[in-house]
């Protein structure tokens, strides 16, 4: 039970982590072009993400596989797929439709 929390803070860490570098290194409106283009929907949202963990878990068992490191599987998958997560965090609007216009009345 002890390793799982500890696995969980961790992963909760890099997910953290990797969104805030993404927020900062991709910029907003590119953000957003990402989000429209891929995940409009709550629908295509989940089965991309679905998608995208099978395979991100595949390819790294793959290569720990041929590396012989299987042992780590545990350990890397999670951590991408951690890192993916915060990338998809990132490219969700932060802001609504109307928020600009709001913004413009309020002054």
């Amino acid at each position: 039970m002890r390793n799982f929390l500890v696995s969980a803070v961790v992963d909760i860490a890099i997910i953290f982590a990797s969104y805030f570098l993404f927020v900062h290194v991709i910029s907003g409106p590119t953000r957003h072009r990402l989000y429209e283009k891929f995940m409009s929907s709550f629908a295509k949202f989940v089965i991309i993400i679905f998608v995208a963990s099978v395979l991100v878990t595949s390819l790294t068992a793959l290569v720990l596989y041929k590396t012989q490191y299987i042992v780590y599987i545990n350990v890397a998958a999670p951590v991408l797929v951690s890192v993916l997560v915060g990338f998809v965090m990132s490219t969700v609007p932060t802001r609504g439709t109307g928020d600009k216009e709001t913004d413009a009345k309020k002054k």
